[in-house]
């Protein structure tokens, strides 16, 4: 029996489509915050001091009263990996669905959505009101989870989790490369991510992701 094609390909945002491996952290740089409290809480979230609510929580509240359009100018610089829309063009060449997971902000990830034309996008969202940040944020996908994103545009498209291939490069990805039926570690930060991948990739273009790619020609 030939083995079925692959139908859908997610990938990562921050690190992975983006060379900027957090974009909460970018903002606070930005700003010239991040070696202040904003480090420290990072290394307690890590540690397990604290959960991922709250860390996302005491990241928001750093930024409450800021206007929406001051952090989504800092999104707005954040440049696309090279190879980004020529991957996107060989995929759709094949029919595949494509979509991003992200603990990031949807304020970058609603510009990829549609600067890519994906198909299913998921990120977190900073609250706002009158055109100033609340200090409150909206999780969609917490940190160790975005297994429950890939079952999310499963039940969208209805495609089997086993027909979808995951891209990642860090410890948060890992429990999506265990939900798909194929994954690959792009310019892994930890060789758990290594480990837990069907692939590893190194390079600086998205394009160079194609020769560990599973798929039918076009």
């Amino acid at each position: 029996m030939m083995p079925r094609p692959y139908l859908a390909l997610l990938l990562d945002l921050d690190g992975t489509l983006t060379r900027v491996e957090s974009l909460w952290k970018h903002i606070h740089e930005s700003f010239s915050a991040w070696k202040q409290d904003a480090e420290m809480d990072q290394e307690r979230f890590a540690s397990g001091e604290i959960d991922y609510a709250t860390f996302c929580l005491l990241d928001a509240q750093r930024w409450k009263g800021r206007r929406v359009k001051e952090l989504r100018r800092v999104a707005d610089s954040v440049d696309l990996r090279p190879g980004a829309v020529e991957l996107r063009g060989h995929l759709r060449a094949r029919g595949l669905k494509v979509g991003v997971i992200s603990t990031g902000l949807t304020l970058l990830a609603e510009r990829v959505h549609r600067e890519l034309d994906l198909d299913f996008t998921i990120a977190n969202r900073l609250l706002s009101r009158g055109g100033r940040v609340t200090g409150s944020v909206k999780i969609s996908v917490e940190h160790g989870r975005k297994d429950e994103a890939v079952t999310l545009l499963c039940g969208q498209f209805g495609i089997p989790a086993e027909q979808v291939i995951t891209v990642g490069d860090s410890d948060g990805d890992i429990s999506m490369f265990r939900a798909a039926g194929y994954s690959v570690a792009f310019n892994p930060r930890e060789s758990e991510v290594s480990r837990s991948a069907d692939a590893v990739c190194v390079g600086d273009s998205l394009m160079d992701l194609l020769p560990y790619l599973p798929l039918d020609p076009p």
